[in-house]
């Protein structure tokens, strides 16, 4: 009988590829919760547009004011699933930038800092894309139901249209302020990169 003699050197795995391998797996599985999210929002919004028929369907005859809101709420959901969507994307970009930099990246090159700070900037960029598309979307909705109301019988002129107008244009300075303090907040961060 032969007994099998263990080997006293140590065994040496690759720890490079096995970060990659896992980011790639991690990757691939994002990309179907992606599309499976997608799905869901346009299912969302095609059953929401078919409860918004069927609701107007039911009062058509009736004299019941403020309908317009209906129509509003399925904008809402219309938009609200497209910065969804939108969010969606860019999280995917961020995981295909991550992988990228991840199979590309060289502790031992002299670009290391570089390709770090770049891909940091990326993602910083990739966060205020994201930030300004739900601040633009915020901003198209309160304008819709700010319309909306002002475009009513017995608004014009009326209080009613004042604080319609009043709100818009809060709304407008608030998303300006923020959108400033952004611009101040990553102003250092950009610096950084020149």
């Amino acid at each position: 009988m032969n007994a099998a003699v263990k080997s006293t050197k140590p065994e040496i795995i690759d720890l490079t590829n096995c970060p990659v391998a896992c980011a790639t797996l991690y990757h691939k599985g994002l990309e179907r919760a992606v599309e499976a999210g997608k799905l869901s929002l346009d299912l969302a919004v095609q059953q929401n547009a078919e409860i918004l028929a069927a609701i107007k369907k039911a009062l058509k005859g009736t004299s019941l004011p403020g309908l317009f809101v209906l129509d509003l709420a399925g904008q809402a959901a219309e938009g609200c699933a497209a910065v969804q969507k939108q969010l969606l994307a860019l999280a995917l970009e961020q995981s295909a930038a991550v992988l990228s930099a991840l199979e590309n990246f060289d502790l031992n090159s002299g670009t290391a800092k570089e390709d770090i700070t770049s891909a940091f900037q990326a993602s910083l960029d990739r966060s205020l894309a994201a930030q300004s598309a739900v601040t633009e979307y915020a901003a198209k909705q309160t304008k819709a139901a700010s319309e909306a109301i002002k475009q009513q019988p017995g608004i014009a002129g009326t209080p009613a249209e004042t604080i319609a107008d009043s709100v818009q244009r809060s709304f407008d300075t608030v998303l300006g302020v923020q959108k400033e303090m952004l611009n101040i907040a990553v102003k250092p961060l950009k610096a950084v990169r020149a």
